[in-house]
């Protein structure tokens, strides 16, 4: 349901659409947590109402901006407003390879002229 735009309409002269869009994108804002993102489809009726709702998206903290998919074709445009709350708290766990110290060898113990060693073609051992 694409229901964004219709906050920027006005039905009384004391309704206020940047006020209602700063509400609804700030209750949005509060409620995802930090790096996650929201993708939401809109039809704005002309620019002014485009430039109100992403303003107001970033008043709120959002940062992102808008995808338009079918650019060239009047009927079949579609505007995505995409957001993104902020950088990820997730830190990734990185495996860390046990390297000793100073002599640069792997974990496994296997340094040169150990048995197991890897040899090029033609430097095998000859009888």
């Amino acid at each position: 349901i694409s229901a964004v735009q219709w906050l920027c309409n006005a039905n009384k002269k004391s309704e206020n659409p940047a006020k209602r869009l700063y509400c609804f994108f700030a209750s949005l804002f509060s409620v995802l947590v930090r790096g996650s993102r929201a993708v939401l489809q809109l039809y704005p009726e002309n620019s002014e109402q485009l430039e109100l709702i992403t303003t107001q998206a970033t008043k709120a903290g959002f940062s992102g901006g808008m995808v338009v998919d079918y650019p060239n074709s009047a009927k079949a445009k579609k505007f995505y407003l995409c957001l993104f709350s902020g950088p990820s708290t997730f830190i990734p766990e990185v495996p860390i390879k046990d390297v000793e110290a100073g002599n640069g060898e792997e974990e496994s113990g296997m340094g040169a002229g150990e048995e197991g060693e890897a040899q090029a073609p033609g430097q095998g051992s000859q009888t």
